[in-house]
């Protein structure tokens, strides 16, 4: 094995951002307008659909940067680490056996099973028709007779409404026994279970109801070293849950900021001209990773903040094999 050569990677650290949204959309009753008039009820008559974020998870891992690769001898390749990613060099190989290595269609309004009335109402129409008298007159008698017409908004939900007010009315005489039948035990239990049921079905139509949906969404962010500022766009909250960058919304952002790493002393020139002699034959390129504090803020507003080593931020060394 020895002179074949042997390519390798260095580090670079990712950031998984683990999302979790909680979307709640409320439907308005169709009969929300009515509600105060006919039910003494204030509602909510508007649909509105309210999203907001209930976890986030900030997780660093390592993977292999392929634009930062070198070489050597197979001889040496214990230096380096192996892992999902390939060989990648380390300050410290030890170290890298304790690293990480590497959300529907939109729901709508639905009533259709709530307060069930019908759909038509009989009127008594009033029409004339002409007629000869005794007299040889003509004149116009009255006919009655009843057709079927739809009915309006209003008109159902004065039938729902008036169907509460029945079922509260059947639970107050059972509750005080003013009625022919007789309830005890399980009998009233259920019966005021069954009243409760449809009086619910009704009252729906009036007060609306939600659905709330979780999403969890998974984004990285890979901080570059040649960006001059390291803040990025993390995710996006959106009225749909957590989106990517570029989305409309309110922007997540990462933000990283490594400590400062102390000034070294001047390097000796004689033993800098030393170094260069050595370098010049074997050596295998490693980083040290820069420790950075992360902080994660809400359009602007701080609300995570830790500390993670960040390796394509720190700097590089190298590691003579020349004996």
């Amino acid at each position: 094995m020895k002179g074949q050569d042997i390519q390798y990677f260095l580090p670079s650290t990712t950031i998984m951002v683990q999302v979790e949204t909680r979307q709640e959309a409320f439907f308005a009753g169709p009969y929300a307008s009515f509600a105060k008039q006919m039910l003494n009820m204030d509602v909510n008559d508007a649909d509105a659909v309210t999203t907001t974020v209930t976890s986030i998870e900030l997780k660093p891992v390592l993977e292999a940067d392929l634009s930062a690769s070198g070489s050597c001898d197979a001889e040496n390749a214990v230096l380096l680490a192996l892992s999902t990613q390939g060989l990648v060099a380390f300050g410290d190989k030890t170290e890298a056996a304790r690293l990480d290595w590497r959300f529907n269609a939109p729901v709508k309004a639905d009533f259709t099973s709530n307060g069930l009335t019908e759909s038509q109402k009989s009127v008594t129409v009033t029409e004339f028709r002409a007629e000869i008298n005794a007299e040889g007159e003509e004149v116009q008698i009255p006919v009655e007779h009843k057709v079927l017409v739809e009915k309006t908004l209003e008109d159902k939900a004065s039938d729902a409404a008036d169907c509460i007010l029945q079922v509260r009315k059947a639970r107050l005489d059972i509750v005080t026994g003013n009625t022919d039948a007789s309830y005890s035990g399980e009998a009233m239990e259920s019966a005021l279970r069954e009243l409760d049921r449809i009086e619910q079905e009704y009252m729906v139509l009036f007060r609306g109801y939600s659905v709330v949906r979780t999403k969890t969404r998974c984004f990285e962010v890979t901080p570059n070293p040649q960006s001059p500022v390291q803040r990025y766009v993390a995710f996006v909250l959106t009225e749909d849950g957590a989106e990517g960058p570029g989305a409309k919304g309110t922007p997540y952002y990462l933000e990283f900021e490594a400590q400062p790493i102390a000034v070294a002393v001047p390097e000796d020139p004689f033993a800098a001209a030393e170094k260069k002699k050595k370098l010049a034959g074997a050596a295998v390129r490693y980083r040290i990773p820069a420790i950075c504090s992360m902080r994660l803020t809400e359009d602007g507003k701080p609300l995570l903040q830790t500390r993670v080593p960040v390796y394509q931020l720190g700097k590089e060394s190298i590691l003579s094999l020349t004996k």
